[in-house]
C-alpha cells in the first residue's frame, strides 16, 4: 500500500521520538510463517502484546532502516515491538515478552527477525539469549531475597553469640 510523503514523515517522526530512544526494540515478521496472519490473529497478538505493555506497529522497511542503521535489509511485512512507556525501557523486557509470545502463542504466524538493543542489531539467536536474562525488576527481587537471607542468618548468628558465651561460662563454673 502506498504511503504519502507526509504520512512517511509523520511515521519517521514517531520512530525518532518514541521508538529510537528505547533501549530495546524487537522486530518480527509474518514472512515465511507457517500460517498467514488473518484479522483475528492480528487482533489477538496486538491484544496480548498490549496487555504486556508492548506496542506493535507495522512499519515500512525503508523507514526502519532510516531509524536503525544497524538493521540489515528487511524483506516483507515487519512489526516493531516496543514498550508503551519509553521511560521504563530496558534491554531485556521487550525481547523477553515478544520472544515468549512469538515462540509460544503465535509461533505459526510470526518469525523473529531480531532486535535492536542500544542501537546495535541482535540476530534471532542473540535476541532469544537476551530474553532469558533476568530483567531489572527480577534482578532486584533476587538481590532483595539474597539480602533477606543473609540478614536472617546474621541475626541468628548474632543472637547465638551471647548464648554461646553463657553456656561456656556455665560449663566453666560447673568444672
Amino acid at each position: 500500500m502506498a504511503v504519502s510523503h507526509q504520512k512517511k514523515q509523520e511515521i519517521l517522526e514517531l520512530l525518532n521520538t518514541s521508538v529510537s530512544p528505547q533501549k530495546a526494540v524487537v522486530l518480527i515478521t509474518t514472512l515465511k510463517a507457517e500460517k498467514s496472519l488473518n484479522a483475528e490473529f492480528n487482533f489477538k497478538v496486538r491484544k496480548a502484546a498490549k496487555a504486556s505493555g508492548i506496542t506493535l506497529k507495522v512499519v515500512k522497511n525503508t523507514l526502519i532502516n532510516k531509524t536503525f542503521e544497524s538493521v540489515p535489509n528487511l524483506v516483507g511485512p515487519t512489526y516493531l515491538a516496543f514498550l508503551d512507556e519509553p521511560e521504563k525501557s530496558d534491554e531485556v523486557t521487550a525481547p523477553k515478552i515478544m520472544v515468549n509470545l512469538v515462540s509460544k502463542e503465535f509461533k505459526e504466524n510470526f518469525n523473529l527477525i531480531g532486535s535492536v538493543v542500544n542501537g546495535e542489531f541482535y540476530n534471532p539467536t542473540l535476541t532469544i539469549q537476551l530474553s532469558k536474562t533476568p530483567s531489572y525488576k527480577d534482578s532486584m527481587a533476587m538481590l532483595a531475597g539474597t539480602l533477606n537471607q543473609i540478614t536472617a542468618k546474621l541475626a541468628i548468628g548474632i543472637k547465638e553469640v551471647p548464648g554461646g558465651i553463657a553456656r561456656s561460662i556455665q560449663a566453666i563454673n560447673q568444672k
